[in-house]
């Protein structure tokens, strides 16, 4: 590459930085302490770095399904590893084959949980007491109107009863003059959706996130108390 091609690549892509900018003062304080506070957990970090990475810069689609993606592997990950507590090893099992003991304790949970349904992820977590009643019919909001709606492209889940004013325009002599004028429900308007979408998950994105959160924190402190 040639400085020529360097320099048109480096406006480029300053041209990108800046052009979120606006999205970066308006989003960053609403998640500048998460984004700073690790949960010092392997399974749940990245994604709750590049969850915030996509708030701060106004990707707030990729938000909400990257924050379903991190409900989905909250509790997955917290089944598991409950259950893996009432799998006893010996010393003499473990020593000398950490890898492989790692592996036994947490096998059947693996078996047990790993390829469920979110529904029946939340249900078990409020079995085991990892979540209260208010938090499992919350979370069976959630999955409802983000996981389900953004994971599956479904209109009327992602819409309801959302409608949106709107003009046609038609051509005549030449010129463009208004037609049909109405307010009819977005979900059975496939023209806007997109811009609708995108709206309702900048609305939603960050408050969404911010719940998962604290639902991670909250069981973390479950899964591992500090003696």
């Amino acid at each position: 590459m040639d400085e020529k091609e360097k320099k048109k690549l480096t406006d480029e892509i300053n041209e990108i930085i800046n052009s979120r900018s606006d999205s970066i003062n308006k989003f960053y304080l609403s998640v500048r302490d998460i984004y700073k506070d690790h949960y010092s957990w392997p399974e749940m970090d990245p994604l709750r770095h590049e969850i915030c990475l996509c708030i701060m810069f106004g990707l707030c689609q990729s938000a909400i399904t990257l924050t379903n993606h991190l409900l989905e592997s909250l509790l997955k990950n917290a089944l598991i590893i409950e259950h893996g507590k009432n799998v006893e090893q010996t010393e003499e099992e473990i020593k000398g084959r950490s890898i492989s003991a790692l592996i036994d304790k947490y096998s059947e949970g693996i078996k047990i949980y790993g390829d469920r349904n979110l529904n029946f992820s939340i249900d078990q977590a409020k079995e085991l007491d990892l979540i209260s009643q208010e938090q499992k019919d919350q979370l069976q909001l959630f999955r409802e109107i983000f996981r389900n709606a953004f994971g599956h492209a479904d209109k009327d889940k992602t819409f309801g009863k959302s409608t949106m004013p709107v003009t046609g325009m038609k051509l005549e002599n030449d010129k463009i003059v208004p037609d049909e004028s109405g307010e009819p429900d977005v979900a059975k308007l496939l023209i806007g959706q997109g811009i609708v979408q995108h709206m309702i998950a900048q609305e939603h994105a960050v408050p969404y996130f911010l719940y998962i959160d604290q639902l991670v924190r909250q069981i973390m402190s479950k899964l591992f108390p500090k003696s």
